[in-house]
C-alpha cells in the first residue's frame, strides 16, 4: 500500500515546483494581500488571536500564511512533499512572516506535535489522496488540545464520481479501491508533465463516522454548497466567486465543510 505514497509524492513534488509561479496561485497578488481563504472556511474559523494552528497538507503554504494574516499567533504547515515545504519556507521568508513547516505524511501521527494545537485546518483536495480516512482523522485530532477544533473544507465526494469533463458518471461514489490514472497538466499548471497518481473516493459517511463514533470527538457543524470557490471545470458563476458546472447548475453539492471539537 505504501507504493501510493511514492507515486503521489513524485506528482506533488513536480506540481510544487510549478504551482508557486502559476497564474492560478497568482504569487504577486498574494504578496500584495496574503489571503487565499474563502467565505466557506472563513465562516467557520474562530477568532485566531493567540491561537496555535496546524494546517494539514499545506502544499506551498498560501492558506497557511493566510491563517497568520487572520491573526493566528503561531502557524504550522504539514505536508509530505519536501519541494512544497521548500517553496513554503521561501514564500514565508519573502513576506517576512513567521511559520513552521513539518515534513510528514498526514496519516502518520507525529508524536512531537500531539496535543499542541488549538486548531487543525485543511482545505480543498485533501482526503481523496488517502486510502482510508480514519488514520487521517486520528492524526488530526491527536494534534488538538482538549477543546481544540478541526475545521476543513473540501470538494464534495459527489463531484468525484464524474468524468474529467464533469459530464457523466464515471467512478463509484463509494470507496471500492484505488483509482489509478495518468494525467498531463495539473489544476494549476497545464504544462505539468504526464504522471501517474493514485486516489480514492470516499462517501460522506467515511468522513463523518470517524468523528461521530469517537467518544472524545464532537461534530459541531456540517454544511454543503452547490458552488465552488474554484472554477476547476467549465463553469458559470451566478454570483461572484461562486462557480457552478455549466449545464449542471445547482443540481448537486460541490463543496462540503465541517467543524468538529476534541472533547
Amino acid at each position: 500500500m505504501k507504493e501510493y505514497l511514492d507515486i503521489n509524492r513524485k506528482l506533488w513534488d513536480h506540481w510544487a515546483d510549478l504551482h508557486p509561479r502559476s497564474d492560478f496561485y497568482d504569487a504577486e497578488a498574494f504578496r500584495q494581500n496574503p489571503m487565499t481563504l474563502h467565505e466557506i472556511e472563513r465562516a467557520l474559523l474562530p477568532e485566531l488571536a493567540g491561537k496555535k494552528v496546524l494546517h494539514m497538507q499545506c502544499h506551498f503554504g498560501q492558506d497557511t500564511l493566510s491563517l497568520k494574516t487572520l491573526g493566528a499567533a503561531e502557524v504550522w504547515g504539514l505536508d509530505f512533499s519536501p519541494v512544497a515545504l521548500r517553496e513554503a519556507a521561501a514564500l514565508a521568508q519573502s513576506l517576512d512572516m513567521e511559520a513552521n513547516w513539518v515534513l510528514a505524511n498526514a496519516t502518520e501521527i507525529q508524536e512531537e506535535l500531539v496535543g499542541q494545537f488549538d486548531l487543525v485546518f485543511a482545505s480543498y483536495g485533501v482526503l481523496g489522496w488517502h486510502p482510508d480516512i480514519k488514520p487521517w482523522m486520528d492524526a488530526a485530532f491527536s494534534y488538538l488540545k482538549p477543546g481544540g477544533e478541526l475545521i476543513m473544507a473540501d470538494f464534495h465526494p459527489v463531484l468525484w464520481i464524474l468524468d474529467e469533463n464533469f459530464e457523466h458518471i464515471a467512478y463509484p461514489y463509494f470507496n471500492t479501491g484505488v483509482i489509478e490514472e495518468e494525467r498531463e497538466g495539473s489544476y494549476a499548471s497545464p504544462e505539468a508533465k504526464r504522471m501517474k497518481n493514485q486516489t480514492w473516493n470516499h462517501p460522506i459517511s467515511d468522513i463523518v463516522l470517524p468523528i461521530v463514533e469517537h467518544p472524545e470527538r464532537d461534530l459541531v457543524y456540517f454544511g454543503e454548497t452547490n458552488w465552488s470557490p474554484y472554477a476547476l471545470f467549465e463553469s458559470t458563476s451566478p454570483s461572484p466567486g461562486r462557480y457552478q458546472i455549466k449545464g449542471r447548475e445547482g443540481l448537486f453539492p460541490l463543496v462540503y465543510s465541517l467543524k468538529a471539537r476534541k472533547l
